[in-house]
């Protein structure tokens, strides 16, 4: 076959793709403008920290392409989760994004190999790929070298990309935050907890569960990442002895376990469990916590969590006297 051929295949398949790009592109506007509409989001709100205004306008209008991480991002704002990969880059990053929240996912940091060939794929990173790219690495060095105010000040360097003016205490309910400014978020809050900074760490996750109950996402990061946020707060308030901690964190035990049932999100379940039948001994109600560590006890062992079991009795005889 000649090389001909392949030049004028090559051409005319472009041109094909061009078009294919330039009507989804058209399409992705509209459904963008379709659903801030429907949910009464202006273009302000919506683009805040992410483009401009006369930028998102042409988007909506079909005249700009999107880069994909802003697609996603916006629809991410909106409670969707959506990506459009337009040229092979975006292909190429995209599988490696999932690679890496697949890693980390299940607790495997090795994840410096990925992150570089991500950098280097393209000509440059955008700069919500540079957020992901500086958020996860931080993240990994941090699993391995666990300097919290270094990675403290790395977290914030990656959030002010999008959030410039992020300050602690001026975070303003309403915003509207993208799937990775919550999990940057998240990270802040762990982070000062562990470096001593206990009150800011827990103004911080209060912050985002209230986000996570009244913000606009979608029910799958809703079932996915809000347990998680309860999960911290029930250590922390329980952890710090007093009554009225004791009285909210059985509440948010409660809460997360509706959620995990309501959801399916069962992995969970068991250690929302355990911190209920802890707040229940610390109230008096001594029988009853003691039935939830024994529910606790046979869900761990039915998935087979036979150390978390061994840690969870150890835990309630030195701290709570109790035998299981």
């Amino acid at each position: 076959m000649s090389i001909a051929f392949w030049a004028n295949f090559e051409f005319y398949t472009l041109k094909k793709v061009r078009y294919t790009f330039h009507m989804e592109n058209y399409l992705i506007g509209t459904i963008i403008k379709e659903y801030r509409t429907r949910l009464k989001i202006s273009q302000e709100e919506l683009c805040f920290g992410l483009c401009a205004v006369s930028t998102l306008s042409r988007i909506e209008s079909g005249a700009q392409v999107p880069g994909r991480k802003l697609v996603e991002a916006l629809f991410s704002k909106m409670g969707m989760n959506k990506s459009v990969p337009v040229t092979k880059v975006d292909f190429q990053r995209e599988n490696i994004e999932y690679k890496v929240n697949a890693l980390v996912a299940n607790g495997d940091f090795k994840i410096f190999d990925l992150l570089e060939e991500y950098k280097n794929c393209g000509d440059g990173l955008d700069t919500l790929e540079t957020q992901f790219y500086l958020f996860f690495k931080t993240m990994a060095e941090d699993f391995f070298k666990h300097d919290g105010k270094k990675a403290l000040g790395k977290y914030e360097e990656a959030l002010k990309l999008s959030i410039k003016d992020y300050e602690l205490h001026s975070l303003p309910h309403a915003r509207l935050l993208t799937k990775t400014e919550l999990l940057i978020l998240n990270n802040i809050s762990r982070t000062f907890y562990f470096i001593g900074e206990k009150e800011m760490a827990i103004e911080l996750m209060e912050f985002l569960r209230a986000y996570f109950e009244k913000g606009i996402m979608s029910e799958e990061e809703k079932a996915k990442n809000y347990p998680v946020i309860l999960f911290n707060l029930e250590n922390w308030y329980g952890l710090r002895g007093e009554s009225g901690d004791y009285e909210k964190t059985l509440t948010y035990c409660d809460i997360a376990l509706d959620c995990c049932i309501r959801y399916g999100k069962l992995v969970l379940f068991p250690f929302h469990l355990f911190n209920k039948g802890c707040m229940l001994v610390k109230l008096g109600a001594i029988s009853e916590g003691k039935e939830c560590f024994e529910d606790s006890f046979t869900i761990l062992n039915r998935m087979k969590k036979f150390e978390d079991i061994t840690y969870g009795k150890k835990w309630l005889k030195e701290n709570l006297g109790i035998d299981m």
